[in-house]
């Protein structure tokens, strides 16, 4: 098993508190979360609350997890048990954040999970410190490029008015479609990296009521928007043979460009932070960069405990594994650029390919 996933699934040598739940998965989604047939509430009935730290049996694994409501409130390749939202009908999901636990522990529909509590509370501080709050009422935004989370990205290298990022145009279970929609429009943007969906869910996209996005429609219909369905582990195989598609897709179109998945804020977040390391960007530079989704999202103070702890738990620790760093160890004075290009050189990208990419993310756009 992969290092950075025993780090921190570790077997529990202590004795869990007596009350076991029993499950089974119910489910398994294209990112390898697993779905159990069990409610949160059932949880919450027992006596498990938001924070504990939980035993976790499944396939002859013996693992620890927090009990946490979402992905962030754990680190980057981190385990949890997920009661989403906090929502007593929602089903419990085991999972890694931005991993693919299906894939790690060849757990499916069907396999059978043991849930107890290992140690009450000890997760209870860091998942209070990680509580996000967003809505998705755009009243509640101060302007629509931040409520669509929509940005230009010139760090380093890059060209001014070339790439951009942004939530979803396209997908409106968040209420931003139509918003990004139009800032895209009026950025001029010529080809789109979808890395969020594939055809079927476009085709519902488009099939929806509210449904609002004739520009995104238009660059799709004129073969200018790639559809990758990445799942979210960037570690995974079929991440980086879908994310070589993408960079081939955009070196063979004209920009202005725009990366996208369904927030602009994970999978956006690392492709972003790959080329702006690629092209010279600091690490602060990079920093802020992936931090302003929270900021739009979630109104997370800039240079806050919080903000630092999100940063070092997500893009920072990404960026210390693109440079085959250990966990917390400093970045200064790390070459990010080389480290973006052997990343590029692992999922298939030639040398000629990627100082294509290099180049073409220097040229202004005509």
């Amino acid at each position: 098993m992969l290092a950075w996933v025993l780090a921190l699934a570790l077997v529990v040598g202590g004795t869990a508190l007596a009350s076991t739940i029993t499950g089974t998965v119910a489910g398994v989604d294209k990112y390898g979360n697993l779905t159990l047939d069990l409610l949160t509430k059932t949880l919450l009935d027992a006596g498990f609350e938001f924070g504990d730290l939980l035993q976790v049996e499944i396939g002859g694994e013996v693992l620890q997890a927090p009990f946490v409501t979402a992905y962030s409130d754990v680190d980057v390749g981190s385990l949890l048990v997920r009661g989403p939202g906090g929502a007593g009908e929602a089903p419990v999901m085991l999972a890694i954040n931005m991993g693919n636990f299906a894939g790690t522990y060849g757990a499916g529909e069907g396999t059978g999970v043991f849930l107890s509590v290992a140690e009450k509370g000890s997760y209870l501080a860091e998942w209070l410190n990680r509580q996000l709050v967003r809505t998705n009422e755009r009243a509640d935004y101060p302007s629509d490029e931040v409520f669509a989370n929509f940005r230009e990205v010139a760090l380093g290298q890059m060209a001014r008015g070339l790439y951009y990022r942004c939530s979803s145009p396209v997908n409106n279970e968040l209420g931003r479609a139509a918003y990004a929609d139009a800032l895209i429009k009026a950025a001029g943007i010529r080809t789109v990296i979808n890395l969020a969906d594939g055809p079927e869910e476009l085709e519902g996209y488009f099939a929806q009521p509210d449904f609002n996005s004739p520009y995104y429609k238009e660059l799709y219909e004129q073969g200018r928007v790639i559809l990758l369905n990445m799942g979210v582990d960037f570690r995974s195989p079929d991440f980086q043979a879908k994310l070589k598609t993408g960079l081939e897709f955009l070196l063979a179109n004209e920009g202005p460009y725009l990366i996208h998945c369904t927030e602009g804020k994970d999978r956006a977040g690392f492709v972003s932070a790959l080329l702006e390391a690629l092209m010279g960007a600091t690490v602060q530079e990079i920093k802020e960069d992936y931090m302003l989704s929270y900021v739009n999202y979630y109104g997370v103070e800039y240079g806050s405990e919080q903000y630092n702890k999100i940063a070092e738990s997500n893009v920072l620790a990404a960026l210390r594994e693109l440079a085959g760093l250990p966990k917390e160890a400093s970045l200064e004075g790390v070459d990010l650029a080389a480290a973006a290009e052997n990343y590029l050189q692992a999922i298939g990208l030639g040398s000629a390919q990627i100082g294509e990419l290099k180049a073409r993310l220097k040229a202004a756009p005509n």
